[in-house]
């Protein structure tokens, strides 16, 4: 006979509620209060070395070697005769490559390289010039909307909406079955090409229809906007049809699928916040140790989000101490896991902290959300 079973009815009635009891003390003691950014990066700021927002120019070293990679692979795949797995090997190093020169750009117009903005313009224009991406339109969009409105209830420019959102409107219901956990054969495609999908839409038509974009030189970005589209056009023109597979399509889906797979699970998975704590509403993930060195540690983006003009050469450092300082807020873990919750939650949120399929009604908890209500 089990011990319960000897138990009078009040006596286990007894023991449930103070087990509640227990357990709702033990959760309440875990519930963690939202901190501003700020207020991370002074108490940080005490136990980093003094240099950590030092800019870094040697990190310029990193371009060269990408831009000479990407030139190389270009004319062995024009000038030799290659056998095809190596062709497509190559291809893929290309994208890879290309990739890299555009995160060395993100970090470039934080400050955090060189602090000359004719240089940064220059060199930004050509990194991000492969996703006709503006200069001008990104340093707007993700400098000042995305940095400063990070996971900030209808102010984020690229979070995902909320349920009722989404039922009053048309376009993010034509959307939605291409994003990551719609369960849509076409959202495994999403990685592949989103990135300068919504960019180009948003150059061309979103912009002028919307006040987010008001503040932002339009003139400027149309300007970029044409110069890049011209590149790009003189490229594929030059290379000939017969090369498009090996020197664009698979490099383009490798570029996207790079960059894409770690925007994504940097804020996707995380709640709504209130008030922008970068601990709570990002996530850094972490990859292979050589891969981390070729895309500039860009994974480390929670603590890119408290340090933005730090270079990512440190961020490392950074990461160790917010596992020392934060152990119950601080959100970290391997990419492939993060890219799968990706696809196994949906993206429309219900709540702050709680995502909800359409379809089904089916919940899913954001990151951490535990914690926070």
């Amino acid at each position: 006979m089990e011990i319960a079973d000897t138990l009078t009815d009040s006596q286990v009635i007894t023991e449930q509620k103070s087990k509640s009891q227990n357990q709702e003390s033990i959760n309440s003691q875990e519930k963690i209060e939202l901190k501003s950014l700020g207020q991370y990066a002074r108490e940080l700021t005490q136990v980093l070395p003094k240099n950590l927002l030092k800019r870094e120019p040697m990190r310029l070293k990193w371009l060269v070697f990408f831009y000479a990679s990407i030139a190389a692979i270009i004319y062995a795949q024009l000038s030799l005769e290659l056998i095809w797995p190596v062709r497509l090997l190559l291809a893929v190093a290309m994208g890879t490559f290309v990739s890299s020169a555009g995160l060395f750009a993100h970090e470039l117009f934080h400050g955090s390289i060189v602090a000359n903005k004719t240089v940064q313009n220059i060199l930004g224009q050509i990194g991000l010039a492969p996703y006709l991406v503006s200069p001008t339109y990104w340093k707007f969009w993700h400098n000042q909307l995305h940095h400063g409105n990070t996971q900030l209830l209808y102010k984020e420019p690229d979070a995902f909406p909320t349920r009722s959102i989404w039922k009053r409107s048309a376009f993010m219901k034509t959307i939605l079955p291409l994003t990551p956990g719609s369960g849509h054969p076409l959202s495994f495609l999403y990685l592949f090409y989103w990135f300068p999908f919504q960019a180009t839409l948003n150059q061309v038509y979103m912009r002028f229809n919307n006040k987010m974009w008001d503040k932002m030189n339009h003139t400027r970005v149309t300007i970029e906007f044409i110069i890049q589209c011209v590149l790009i056009t003189t490229y594929i023109y030059f290379i000939g049809s017969q090369n498009w597979l090996f020197l664009v399509i698979i490099p383009f889906m490798v570029q996207n699928y790079t960059a894409m797979s770690y925007i994504s699970t940097n804020h996707n998975l995380s709640p709504y916040t209130k008030i922008n704590d970068p601990l709570v509403n990002s996530l850094t993930v972490t990859n292979n140790p050589i891969l981390e060195a070729i895309h500039l540690n860009f994974g480390y983006h929670t603590e890119h989000h408290i340090f933005p003009t730090m270079p990512m050469s440190r961020a490392k450092l950074v990461s160790q101490k917010l596992k020392e300082l934060y152990p119950e807020r601080y959100m970290i873990m391997p990419k492939f896991q993060a890219l799968k919750k990706l696809y196994t939650t949906p993206r429309l949120y219900k709540d702050r902290y709680t995502l909800v399929d359409p379809k089904t009604e089916k919940e899913y908890q954001t990151l951490g959300s535990e914690k926070l209500h």
